[in-house]
């Protein structure tokens, strides 16, 4: 997404609408008008996929901090985990949600990254937790993950585009069964790759059977997918989570009576999970970042009223197991009310 000429990019955006296709991940182009070192200004924020999580929480964060500080003006924009890194390490975003195998990645240059990235500081950990849902029609009489994959069924499954953290997860998911894209698609089944509320609709309407997707919980479009059509969500086994370990997610599970409308609903499943971390780029000036972190941090009860997922936020938390240094406007706030030495 990086141009040098604004002209160029206005362009191809022009031609993609023209085309009618589906719209790319993230659709605007950052300004430069963020605040740097050289003065404060607009901030971008890089979130998720219009309707997910991270998106609200971007949104409803941006509004709380200009709400008490009307100095400090943040737009949200789409973005993704594998977007993100190099959004924020290039200054075209300043603020950014992050995932931890993402932040690993980018620092050192490893898959899905084909360089490593720089200026990347973090605010805080701990904004939540995005579950992954392997959701599958109960019409299709599916009970477990495992037949699908060892009985070759012919499925039709929905996730996010390519180069995308679900995207990207789903093929290490589909590497531990040792199977392919163009294996499914031999068997008689299809991958759909689309945003999240493409997915449902396509669940709704019976064009796929299965969704698979990682959204902060209790996810409206995963509720959404349950209302027109029943719906089951297949736990993952221990030997697949602890697979998905090896690349820096956790094991966790949604909790029983987070989606009632599943078939299964009242039972807790187990499933892989990612944290949320917000990090910024490391040339935004201390002021701003200081009034952002002390914003923030002085209206936690504020935060589950944004989204739920936030409920667990807990300052004490924010400074643990950061995979980069805190911002020096962060470090500052949490010396101040001695969270940290």
């Amino acid at each position: 997404m990086r141009k040098k000429l604004l002209l160029p990019f206005v362009l191809i955006l022009m031609i993609l609408h023209a085309c009618g296709g589906p719209e790319p991940e993230l659709q605007e182009s950052p300004e430069g008008d963020a605040a740097t070192e050289s003065g404060s200004g607009s901030l971008t924020w890089a979130s998720g996929a219009q309707g997910g999580g991270w998106y609200s929480m971007a949104g409803g964060i941006s509004s709380l901090i200009q709400e008490n500080n009307s100095d400090i003006n943040i737009r949200t924009i789409p973005g993704g985990s594998m977007q993100n890194m190099p959004f924020i390490s290039n200054n075209e975003a300043q603020l950014a949600w992050m995932q931890p195998p993402f932040i690993i990645a980018g620092l050192e240059g490893t898959e899905p990254f084909e360089e490593n990235y720089e200026n990347v500081s973090t605010i805080g950990n701990g904004f939540g937790t995005n579950h992954f849902h392997f959701i599958v029609g109960e019409d299709t009489g599916i009970e477990s993950i495992d037949e699908i994959f060892e009985n070759e069924m012919g499925v039709n499954i929905a996730v996010t585009p390519v180069n995308n953290s679900d995207e990207w997860v789903f093929r290490r998911f589909l590497e531990y069964y040792d199977v392919t894209y163009e294996d499914i698609e031999s068997w008689g089944g299809s991958i759909f790759h689309n945003s999240y509320q493409e997915q449902v609709d396509a669940f709704s309407n019976g064009n796929v059977d299965v969704v698979f997707t990682q959204l902060a919980i209790p996810a409206s479009s995963v509720t959404e997918a349950g209302v027109s059509r029943d719906m089951r969500i297949l736990p993952m086994s221990e030997d697949m989570m602890e697979y998905l370990t090896d690349f820096g997610l956790e094991v966790n599970e949604i909790p029983a009576d987070t989606y009632p409308e599943a078939v299964n609903g009242d039972e807790a499943i187990p499933t892989a999970s990612m944290g949320n971390v917000l990090t910024v780029n490391s040339e935004v000036d201390e002021e701003t970042v200081y009034e952002i972190t002390k914003i923030i941090n002085e209206n936690v009860e504020r935060l589950p009223d944004i989204h739920s997922s936030l409920n667990d936020y807990d300052i004490e938390n924010a400074t643990e197991n950061l995979l980069t240094d805190l911002h020096p406007g962060a470090e500052r706030y949490y010396q101040e009310i001695g969270e940290l030495d």
